[in-house]
């Protein structure tokens, strides 16, 4: 592939950069679930990785595991995009939350279902993006979510595809969390492309 860079590896003080940043955008990212759910969300762990992107379906179970996914890219001063990742039955006791329903009334994923999952993702993704872009003064805009039920690899192939040009591995912010009253834990992905790393970077005076 032409154009590839051939190491995007992080340091130590750009990885706590890029941590610190990614925190405030996930803690946004919650504070906005939290007003739509109307409930206190709680993250349970945060973990950001460098890993080769044939490996990366394992974060959310395996390349054959089927999940549901809440995809958006963004776009503006840099790009990259986010996922939300979920079991098939941790989606629908989500869609139950979001909704005020008793638990495990939700059975499928209709239209209704799925409008549900992609408003939380469009609040999540915003609200994650907002707190970056006011950080570092940038211009930042997420694309419509889309929501997909498919195995994990056939999901995260649509992120990689554009990063793959660049590098051989993938920069992954992960978060879990769910309420304190609920069994309904979600994965939040941000899968940075090179171009938005190099961006945060020299925006905070680190030239990659």
């Amino acid at each position: 592939m032409e154009n590839r860079v051939a190491d995007i590896t992080l340091n130590k003080d750009e990885m706590r950069l890029w941590g610190s940043l990614a925190l405030q955008g996930i803690d946004n990212a919650m504070s906005g679930l939290a007003t739509m759910v109307n409930r206190e969300i709680r993250m349970s762990s945060l973990s950001l990785k460098q890993v080769p992107a044939s490996e990366a379906p394992d974060l959310v179970g395996g390349a054959d595991k089927m999940v549901i996914g809440i995809y958006l890219a963004f776009e503006g001063d840099a790009t990259g995009h986010l996922m939300l990742v979920h079991q098939p039955d941790v989606a629908l006791a989500i869609i139950d939350m979001l909704l005020g329903n008793e638990p495990g009334t939700t059975r499928d994923l209709n239209e209704m279902e799925q409008s549900a999952l992609g408003e939380m993702g469009n609040i999540i993704g915003s609200a994650f993006l907002n707190a970056i872009a006011d950080a570092l003064a940038l211009r930042l805009q997420p694309s419509p979510p889309e929501v997909i039920l498919d195995m994990a690899g056939a999901i995260l192939d649509v992120a990689f595809a554009e990063i793959l040009q660049q590098t051989d591995d993938v920069i992954v912010a992960e978060t879990s969390f769910g309420t304190s009253d609920r069994q309904a834990r979600g994965t939040f992905l941000v899968i940075p492309s090179f171009n938005f790393l190099k961006v945060i970077l020299s925006h905070a005076g680190v030239e990659k």
